[in-house]
């Protein structure tokens, strides 16, 4: 009975530190937009983590998200349309110019916002570049963000309350870049903060 409460706090511990090391590949996975790699990583250190793995397994977890160009695949998206729109080809570079942001509906309608090389992000607070009102409801500090990925543009929901929404009424799940493109069309909280990338 000593013996198999042993391997039961063995494998506990083990598997407890293992997790601790899954930590660095989740959060770096979070950052890099990876988040299923980095869920991924979690989850098979804790496992590695009896075997004193751990180490070695969010080594190579680091590394592939790192040099990795996509996230895995979502078990839970791989179906939906989430999946399709994510793993998209790269949209086509504009004709000429760049992109811009035009604000359609809302407290900034008739506003543009080029997107430069730092991108854009959306919110309340001081530090963004398409800032809403104060007192706008449904619009979070930090709501989301139109970057550029591996020259490609993106949009990012940084885990707005309200959510931020494709044109067709789809929520974006938070933390988790979709591919868009000149004509796309999304919307913050609601339809009445519509916004519309477009080629200058």
């Amino acid at each position: 009975m000593e013996d198999l409460l042993a391997v039961i706090i063995y494998i506990g511990t083990t598997a407890v530190v293992g997790c601790l090391w899954g930590l660095i590949p989740f959060f770096l996975g979070r950052h890099r937009y990876r988040p299923n790699m980095g869920r991924l990583g979690l989850i098979w250190c804790g496992v590695a983590g009896p075997f004193l793995l751990a180490f070695f397994v969010m080594l190579g977890f680091v590394i592939a998200i790192l040099v990795s160009e996509r996230d895995a695949r979502s078990a839970q998206r791989s179906s939906g349309t989430y999946a399709a729109a994510a793993y998209a080809p790269p949209a086509a570079p504009p004709a000429r110019g760049g992109l811009a942001l035009n604000c359609l509906a809302g407290p900034l309608a008739g506003q543009t916002y080029p997107l430069g090389v730092n991108g854009l992000m959306l919110g309340r607070d001081t530090d963004c570049t398409v800032r809403f009102p104060s007192d706008t409801a449904g619009i979070s500090r930090h709501h989301c963000a139109l970057r550029w990925q591996q020259g490609v543009p993106v949009l990012v929901d940084l885990g707005s309350a309200y959510g931020t929404y494709m044109g067709d009424g789809r929520r974006l799940p938070p933390n988790y870049p979709m591919n868009v493109g000149p004509g796309t069309r999304f919307y913050l909280s609601s339809p009445g903060n519509l916004f519309q990338i477009t080629v200058i």
